[in-house]
């Protein structure tokens, strides 16, 4: 674990951290991917719409699995940055795989304060804003939302699939609390078909 500083708009200092990405917690996250996906359950519908209307139904699964491997390692790597700070919290849930759409987790993790935590994880270039779908943030809102970035390269030049082995790194680039969001931030539609919360905060 690394820790160094940023300036977010030429006035705030956001305390960052680097996490090396292992081989264990790469497995971890594909294994749990590639089990909720092969079981036709949850996440079909939070694809955008390009995706979900593939006739190549190979990429198809591969961009499902990959989606979920991202969400799920950018999780595991803040747990390990918890686990070194020396943090309490509640990671129950983190690999457990809910039958049906509508049955998800309600959160990510919860601290000993019984505060939830969401994690949001970008992996590309052009992924500078930490995203948080509006459906989600007013049907269940979490108190804190965290924002990852993954080191990944793509594989191709139409920038679908990404290789999940070239990922080495984790940088917890910091976090927002729902008040904040819900006061600071601005909505945009996007190819989800659905509103999402944006702020400013991955570079």
């Amino acid at each position: 674990m690394k820790k160094f500083y940023v300036t977010r708009n030429n006035k705030y200092q956001v305390r960052c951290y680097s996490i090396n990405i292992t081989e264990e917690m790469k497995n971890s996250a594909y294994n749990f991917a590639k089990e909720l996906i092969e079981s036709d359950n949850q996440y079909t519908r939070l694809l955008p719409t390009t995706v979900r209307d593939l006739k190549d139904s190979d990429v198809k699964s591969k961009l499902e699995i990959q989606r979920t491997f991202i969400g799920k390692l950018g999780e595991i790597a803040f747990a390990s940055l918890l686990k070194e700070l020396g943090k309490d919290f509640d990671a129950h849930q983190m690999f457990t795989i809910y039958q049906g759409e509508d049955n998800v987790d309600s959160f990510d993790f919860c601290t000993k304060e019984k505060e939830t935590v969401d994690v949001k994880t970008g992996f590309r270039q052009i992924h500078t804003l930490l995203l948080v779908n509006e459906e989600q943030f007013n049907n269940n809102p979490k108190d804190y939302y965290v924002a990852v970035k993954l080191n990944a390269k793509d594989l191709e030049k139409q920038f679908t699939l990404v290789d999940l082995d070239s990922i080495t790194e984790a940088i917890i680039l910091g976090y927002a609390d729902y008040t904040y969001l819900k006061n600071k931030c601005r909505v945009k539609k996007t190819l989800v078909k659905e509103t999402l919360y944006f702020w400013n905060t991955i570079s």
